[in-house]
């Protein structure tokens, strides 16, 4: 791990800067072996090079589940032979679909990118050639050997793969990213969400650490509501129980813009993309109705009273009419002129 790289990253738990302690460290480009501390002294492990963000205690029963799974029983063989049969049993393309996923990240050579749940580096290695000599990629996964492996596999043959941007390497939750925010100008995701433990929380951490006009690209399994109680769809969920993950719209954070969702691979993985927008979408709450009820979305949202008899409310809707002003503007100073009196 480059020295510099101690000013980007930051505590994932507290986000405030970290430093580097070793007691054999002694090159001053390259740190290998050590800690890096935060200002509350939490320490997290850097070995080969490779930054642990995992602290004591910080995982949730499932993510221990996920990472002993990884790294005790899915080699490298095991996995690989698994994803090349799912693309098989959907009878499609595994690279054509893994570029098309990468071209809706529409990267520029320059980006910094952000890849979480990298695994064997099926996607890392697509996402890598996308970016220049100032491209800067940095590689997740839970799991140290998954990490291991892609680093392995992207810098062993790092000219011969014709790679020419900056390539880093980290182990963390998705849901506590060591990054300060707005830094990437994308992050991208496939295959793991499904598994995550706070799905919501994960995505408000996804956009979090996006650039305003960022583009974030995730999905995973999840059969569409149009296949749903076919033979087919009881067909894939039999054979795997995660297809029957609905599609997490819900969880998007509220800046989310220009949401698009599609299936692919069989019409049984979404792929969702979103830009981050500066804050909650623009709204004139005080632009005026036009018509005989008159008044605005701040008037009809935050001042709704009792209702009032149907007699009444015709009463009040002729005389508006014979003043020639909207309902709104005849309650509205009918209840002022009545307030003032009693309070007088």
């Amino acid at each position: 791990m480059n020295k510099s790289l101690l000013n980007t990253y930051v505590c994932p738990a507290d986000k405030t800067s970290l430093t580097f302690r070793s007691e054999n460290h002694r090159d001053q480009g390259e740190i290998s072996e050590g800690f890096l501390v935060s200002a509350a002294n939490t320490k997290y492990t850097l070995k080969n090079s490779i930054p642990n963000f995992i602290a004591p205690g910080q995982l949730s029963k499932l993510e221990l589940e996920t990472k002993q799974q990884y790294e005790e029983y899915y080699t490298e063989e095991f996995y690989d032979n698994a994803i090349e049969w799912l693309f098989a049993s959907f009878c499609e393309d595994e690279n054509s679909i893994r570029e098309s996923l990468v071209d809706i990240l529409q990267l520029k050579p320059d980006f910094k990118v952000l890849e979480i749940g990298c695994g064997t580096g099926r996607d890392s290695l697509k996402i890598a050639k996308r970016l220049g000599r100032n491209g800067v990629f940095f590689i997740q996964d839970l799991s140290q050997s998954m990490v291991d492996i892609t680093r392995n596999k992207l810098t062993k043959d790092y000219d011969k793969l014709g790679l020419s941007c900056t390539l880093n390497f980290f182990v963390s939750s998705a849901r506590n990213l060591p990054f300060p925010d707005k830094y990437f100008d994308a992050v991208f995701h496939f295959g793991g969400f499904n598994n995550f433990e706070d799905p919501k929380g994960t995505l408000h951490e996804f956009s979090r650490v996006v650039k305003n006009g960022g583009r974030i690209v995730f999905g995973d399994e999840s059969i569409p509501p149009w296949l749903e109680g076919t033979t087919f769809a009881e067909i894939v969920c039999t054979n795997n129980p995660l297809f029957r993950h609905k599609v997490p719209l819900s969880h998007l954070p509220e800046n989310a813009k220009e949401v698009t969702v599609r299936w692919l691979l069989g019409n049984c993985f979404y792929v969702i993309d979103y830009r981050i927008g500066n804050g909650t979408p623009l709204l004139n709450l005080d632009l005026p109705h036009k018509g005989n009820r008159g008044g605005t979305m701040r008037t009809r949202y935050y001042g709704q009273m009792e209702g009032i008899t149907p007699e009444a409310k015709t009463l009040a809707q002729k005389s508006a009419k014979k003043k020639g002003v909207s309902l709104h503007d005849w309650l509205d100073q009918a209840v002022r002129n009545a307030a003032r009196q009693d309070l007088a």
